[in-house]
């Protein structure tokens, strides 16, 4: 009994770890980049493919915040993000700490993008 009682709290505690984990990447993604978004990407660091846009909604204008949600399967924090605007021009920020930050601030200045972090 006291075995199975063990197995069976342990099974828990890593069930609620991971779910916690999973909800720790969540974040708000605050668009301050003077352009409109057409497309939005992000995958892990260390990837070399971007998946599929994760937007949700037609275009994302200048201004605009939007929730992103998501439940990766790996304990990963870094991940990289890419932009598109209407012409196909793409902006990327890397390394963004989504175990730390819950809202995430792009900014381009016409040549160099920079994010500010909440």
């Amino acid at each position: 009994m006291k075995k199975q009682f063990l197995f069976l709290f342990t099974a828990a505690m890593l069930f609620i770890s991971i779910s916690t984990f999973a909800q720790k990447q969540d974040f708000t993604l605050v668009n301050k980049t003077g352009v409109v978004i057409h497309h939005v990407y992000i995958t892990q660091h260390d990837s070399d493919t971007w998946g599929e846009d994760i937007l949700g909604k037609d275009v994302f204008m200048d201004g605009e915040e939007t929730d992103i949600q998501f439940h990766p399967i790996e304990d990963v924090c870094l991940w990289d993000l890419k932009i598109d605007d209407a012409d196909g021009n793409a902006i990327t920020w890397d390394s963004i700490d989504l175990c730390k930050w819950t809202v995430v601030t792009l900014h381009w200045d016409g040549s160099k993008a920079t994010a500010t972090f909440e």
